[in-house]
């Protein structure tokens, strides 16, 4: 199942980031994918750049008229879009808007560049509301679909209090919004997938250490709502693995069966009896993730 224009060439913006490396180095063995564009706001250290079919761009979408940006889109026929001003839920208002900034940048610069496809990095937090009660009562295994009402904000324990991320998720919420209406807006000259991506951490991403906090590495929760919480987090988990074959069904499937040209998808593994819907991933880009959190936690 492949596009009817193929790609070829990734930009992939945020690229020294957690998700953008995990990317980079899948891309890397694929076929099918001869050029890599790796964008980010500084270049990795020296020696560190890696093999000539990525080419390391320093840039700020922030301020995406500059030449670097132009230069890193020519030739281009997909953006995998990873960057944000602060890539977690702890993200202040000032934070979530400049990320939405970016997003904008990058969707007006694909598309003045004729690019063919955009995958936005969105997130479960854009339905976090769901983790508690009242959206969280009476949900069922796979009733949270993208069509459900959005839930922005996930209520989590910092290590001193309990917050609630709303700021980061309204980011994110606005991002695919703006994502569809540009694929509308082109006639599907541009399409786009927004992929509600779950709980990958950094690193190995062992199911295990997924914690309440909802953050890698924080302090860990132990409220009176500790096991809801946290089954919601494992839940959420996207193996490394589900996680690039996630985000290469979203860069080559093709569109000529989607509703609309630009389209909202879950990310997560095959986790047994999660609220989250993934069959509908499954259906609209051929999704097949092969992981489950309860099989490696007793």
């Amino acid at each position: 199942m492949s596009m009817t224009a193929p790609i070829r060439s990734v930009l992939v913006t945020g690229a020294g980031g957690n998700l953008g490396r995990k990317l980079i180095t899948d891309l890397l063995r694929r076929e099918w994918c001869e050029r890599v564009v790796a964008l980010d706001l500084t270049l990795p250290a020296t020696g560190s750049v890696g093999p000539t079919k990525v080419q390391w761009v320093e840039g700020d979408l922030a301020t995406p008229t500059g030449p670097s940006l132009r230069g890193a889109l020519a030739g281009i026929d997909a953006v995998v879009h990873f960057a944000a001003q602060n890539p977690y839920p702890d993200a202040s208002w000032s934070d979530a808007s400049a990320s939405f900034d970016m997003t904008l940048n990058i969707l007006a610069a694909a598309a003045q560049a004729s690019t063919h496809r955009v995958v936005f990095a969105s997130s479960n937090h854009v339905m976090g509301q769901y983790k508690d009660p009242p959206l969280a009562d009476g949900l069922t295994a796979g009733a949270l679909t993208t069509a459900s009402p959005p839930g922005p904000g996930t209520r989590w324990f910092n290590g001193r209090e309990m917050v609630q991320g709303f700021a980061y998720a309204a980011s994110k919420m606005m991002g695919e919004r703006a994502c569809l209406a540009e694929a509308h807006r082109s006639g599907g000259a541009l399409t786009s997938v927004c992929v509600r991506i779950g709980w990958c951490q950094p690193g190995e991403n062992r199911p295990e250490t997924i914690n309440t906090s909802g953050l890698p590495g924080a302090e860990e929760n132990t409220g009176p709502d500790t096991e809801r919480d946290l089954r919601w987090f494992r839940n959420m988990w996207l193996s490394n693995r589900d996680f690039v074959a996630l985000i290469e069904r979203a860069l080559l499937a093709e569109e000529k069966t989607w509703p609309q040209p630009g389209i909202v998808v879950n990310g997560m593994s095959a986790n047994r009896n999660m609220p989250w819907d993934i069959k509908t991933t499954r259906q609209l880009i051929g999704y097949e993730p092969q992981d489950d959190v309860w099989e490696h936690i007793a």
